[in-house]
């Protein structure tokens, strides 16, 4: 039976899709502290790292920015493929993330009487701020630099195909047809 390793700072409950299409598959799931990533198989230098939507990657790089960028280079440092696989439909690479709109902003009185361009400098009229929340186009460069500076490599697929895409990544048979 395949295993793969999946950290223990996964929390448990919000990951029961993955779960369940690992074990309807026959993959067991070992709980262990990764240095890097959420999932990993034993004698692989490939490390997955899973975003629930682009909101949360967006959220690691403006806003923890230093957390992500020590796990891109612990990961590096170990000799590691960090590969982020980013759960949200209608993306497909870096380069698509240049249209996204983040939330806050969406949904901004500011943005929308006009009093706001996320896209230009300034700080943020809403929340009194000094910095804008992180737009696409931003996001899409961070992204690009991460990959460049520390071999990230960005994955783009819908929630109900994460599974099956981090089997792939790490090389696990899981019985496709």
């Amino acid at each position: 039976m395949p295993t793969i390793i999946e950290d223990t700072r996964q929390q448990k409950g919000k990951h029961a899709i993955k779960h369940e299409w690992f074990a309807a598959h026959g993959i067991e799931l070992e709980r262990r502290k990764l240095d890097a990533g959420d999932y990993m198989r034993d004698g692989s230098n490939i490390t997955v790292d899973t975003k629930a939507s682009i909101a949360e990657i967006a959220g690691n790089i403006s806003s923890q920015h230093r957390r992500f960028r020590a796990e891109c280079e612990r990961a590096a440092a170990a000799g590691l493929r960090l590969v982020v696989l980013v759960e949200q439909r209608g993306y497909t690479c870096i380069a698509d993330c240049n249209t996204w709109v983040n939330d806050h902003c969406a949904a901004c009185s500011y943005r929308r009487s006009r009093q706001c361009n996320p896209h230009s400098g300034g700080g943020c009229p809403r929340h009194h701020t000094h910095m804008k929340p992180i737009q696409g186009d931003r996001l899409a460069r961070a992204m690009q630099t991460m990959s460049d500076r520390y071999g990230v490599r960005f994955e783009f697929c819908a929630p109900k195909d994460s599974a099956r895409r981090i089997c792939e990544l790490l090389g696990v048979d899981y019985g496709a047809e």
